[in-house]
């Protein structure tokens, strides 16, 4: 009873703010940066390590300014995410285009499962309206990890729903998709990858962003027993709220073990060294130390 109350009362919160156009959002987003940022200083020691490790080349001043617009960015990020309670359709079609939907949409003919891989970059979260370019009949969806807060959890399930997507828990998705298949639906699934794996077995290890990173690969193992098609969706800001994601085939090198799972992680950080202060600074991505290094 307890969870369902405050379910329903940060339900009733998030509503009242989004339904506040987003140019006034964006006045919140600008009063909540000093606070998060100097105030509260929110996971700031993580962000500066993480920045300083991936950028050996930048000076002080370089890495600072890369951190003062991501924290910037973050606000944002967590006000456009609550204007999903309250958005239409024509103004998500504004401000998330996809570039290139045609290329989904060749790969539709053959009916195999698409597996689409995407990165902690720009605004995420606003991926779920590639319904609206894509055709209805893909079963279109993303792979989570649940939350262990169930209030936010189911919270940011019914956000993540808003386009008429479909939420997979990891540890369910193969089972899920090889039922979608066996039913005749073809799958088109976001897979968010590039967080760290879990600690066992031993993670398959790569350098990413200048330091030897633990990767996670099960997307892969899926994909190759489906036979799926690999893309990557490359996201980057075109000005503040408003995002374009374009799609590639990942192609991996010839005879490289998880070849697709390295490649998406190549071309996601060409992007994050695009636009730095768009990747999700705040987690720690690099908490766990290669044995032998």
């Amino acid at each position: 009873m307890k969870e369902k109350i405050t379910l329903a009362l940060l339900t009733v919160v998030f509503k009242a703010i989004a339904i506040w156009p987003l140019r006034v959002l964006y006045v919140l987003s600008d009063l909540i940066y000093p606070l998060v940022y100097y105030v509260v200083r929110y996971r700031r020691e993580v962000v500066r390590n993480n920045l300083i490790n991936s950028f050996p080349e930048k000076t002080e001043q370089e890495i600072k300014e890369i951190e003062r617009k991501f924290y910037r960015h973050f606000c944002d990020y967590v006000m456009e995410t609550v204007k999903l309670m309250h958005v239409s359709d024509d103004e998500m079609r504004r401000r998330m285009r996809f570039t290139n939907a045609e290329y989904i949409e060749q790969l539709r003919s053959d009916g195999r499962p698409i597996f689409l891989y995407l990165g902690h970059q720009a605004n995420w979260e606003y991926i779920i309206s590639i319904t609206m370019w894509t055709s209805s009949e893909f079963t279109t969806g993303q792979i989570y990890h649940p939350l262990s807060n169930k209030v936010m959890d189911k919270l940011i399930y019914r956000l993540r729903s808003r386009f008429n997507t479909v939420g997979i828990p990891q540890k369910q998705a193969l089972r899920t998709i090889i039922t979608m298949v066996r039913d005749g639906k073809q799958p088109l699934l976001g897979f968010i990858a590039d967080q760290r794996p879990p600690r066992r077995p031993e993670p398959e290890w790569m350098t990413f962003l200048n330091q030897d990173t633990p990767i996670i690969t099960g997307g892969e193992a899926m994909g190759r027993k489906l036979n799926a098609h690999f893309v990557y969706g490359s996201m980057q800001c075109v000005r503040r709220g408003y995002y374009e994601l374009t799609f590639h085939p990942i192609t991996p090198s010839e005879n490289e073990e998880f070849g697709y799972s390295k490649q998406y992680m190549r071309m996601l950080e060409q992007d994050i060294k695009t636009q730095p202060h768009l990747y999700l600074w705040t987690h720690k991505r690099w908490k766990w130390k290669k044995a032998n290094s």
